[in-house]
């Protein structure tokens, strides 16, 4: 079930030097979101890393582009990671995305579960008025832009 709070972790702090599965998982993530699968998965925090996690940083806003992947960084992460929903998906991560699209741009969506015309339609004005790909698609970038906007 999605909330609309950040997620609180309990994953360690990783930083340049960082070894394990929380690093792999990591560059899996950032290779999905912001470094076109540049990176290798191989559980090392090496510079590439380091500089792959400061671009997220610097992309997904309010975070400290420090490259250190701490509680906040984390949070952001969690947030990300949802399932991808388009035209014909239902269920709860539908109405938390229907009532988050009408809390930051007053689309007056009928919150019930179904990804119809409507929600499309106030997924692509989204998408466009935040510089997204505009294909009605909530994937990891159109969840990262909807989880940093405070309503």
């Amino acid at each position: 079930m999605l909330t609309g709070t950040q997620t609180t972790t309990t994953r360690p702090t990783l930083t340049l030097g960082s070894t394990g599965e929380d690093v792999k998982n990591l560059q899996t993530f950032l290779n999905a979101i912001i470094a076109n699968n540049s990176l290798v998965v191989d559980g090392i925090f090496g510079v590439a890393t380091k500089e792959a996690v400061i671009a997220f940083q610097n992309e997904y806003g309010g975070l400290t582009a420090d490259g250190i992947v701490g509680p906040q960084t984390w949070g952001v992460v969690d947030t990300i990671v949802r399932t991808t929903l388009y035209f014909g998906s239902t269920g709860e991560d539908v109405e938390y995305l229907q009532r988050r699209l009408n809390g930051i741009s007053s689309a007056s969506l009928v919150v019930d579960g179904i990804f119809g015309v409507a929600t499309e339609e106030a997924v692509k004005n989204f998408q466009k008025f935040h510089g997204l790909t505009v294909d009605g698609i909530v994937g990891p970038q159109t969840w990262g832009k909807l989880e940093l906007i405070d309503v």
